[in-house]
């Protein structure tokens, strides 16, 4: 009987690890995705930046359907451009304190966020088609600082040029 308890067990220990999954994502950064739709993004720097040509192959784009929430942790500086582009099932969206930059269409076509936790020194660049075609397209901000300056960081995301 313990032998098969034993068995249970490393089965199901496996079963748990093969569910997470690792990108590289930046020169210091790595991101994982466990299998409750979390990716997490940790490390030290800025994330890779894509761009039009590229920005289908952020190392996770095979798996982006799988995303349901992003937390950039502590020591992360930039959210790269296109990083979550096509990542239409993002919900919620935690940046630590060192983000200072979510970059040009970072979450380009992402269209049910709901919930994005950031502190009023994060400025977000042009977000194109983000929460568009959305029935309830408002986003909810929780602000570690000064709320007017998380909105007014936050809303820079539909000046082009800002």
């Amino acid at each position: 009987m313990k032998k098969l308890f034993f068995i249970l067990g490393l089965i199901l220990s496996f079963n748990a690890m093969a569910e997470t999954k690792t990108y590289q994502c930046g020169d210091n950064c790595t991101a994982t995705l466990d299998d409750s739709g979390v990716l997490r993004v940790s490390g030290t720097g800025a994330m890779y930046d894509y761009d039009n040509q590229t920005r289908y192959e952020t190392p996770w784009y095979n798996n982006r359907g799988e995303i349901k929430g992003v937390v950039v942790e502590e020591g992360i500086t930039s959210v790269g451009a296109f990083s979550f582009f096509e990542c239409g099932y993002i919900e919620k969206i935690e940046l630590a304190k060192s983000v200072n930059y979510v970059q040009p269409e970072a979450f380009d076509e992402d269209r049910y966020i709901q919930n994005i936790t950031m502190y009023d020194s994060t400025i977000w660049f042009h977000q194109d088609d983000m929460n568009a075609n959305n029935d309830s397209p408002s986003i909810k901000i929780y602000c570690h600082g000064d709320m007017d300056k998380c909105k007014e960081n936050f809303f820079k995301k539909f000046l082009k040029n800002a």
